[in-house]
């Protein structure tokens, strides 16, 4: 059985993205640096080796993209008449 044991480490950031973390924390978004830290990490990890074509294809596929899909078609539907 493998345990999920998360680590302590420490880092230093610049003083522009630490208010940005602040402003994210502020805005209710996230509740610590941390999880800021931890989501950030994550979306690297899964994404780093896409290339923006990839990443493109991917975005155009979800929901979000369809949706965006269907109003540019309509858009351009408008325009056509």
């Amino acid at each position: 059985m493998t345990r999920n044991v998360q680590r302590h480490t420490g880092f230093r950031i610049p003083p522009d993205i630490d208010k940005k973390m602040d402003e994210l924390i502020e805005k209710g978004e996230y509740t610590t640096k941390a999880d800021i830290v931890r989501t950030a990490l994550r979306f690297w990890f899964d994404n780093h080796d896409k290339t923006p074509k990839d990443q493109i294809i991917e975005w155009l596929e979800s929901d979000a993209g369809m949706e965006y899909i269907e109003v540019i078609m309509k858009r351009i539907a408008k325009k056509a008449k």
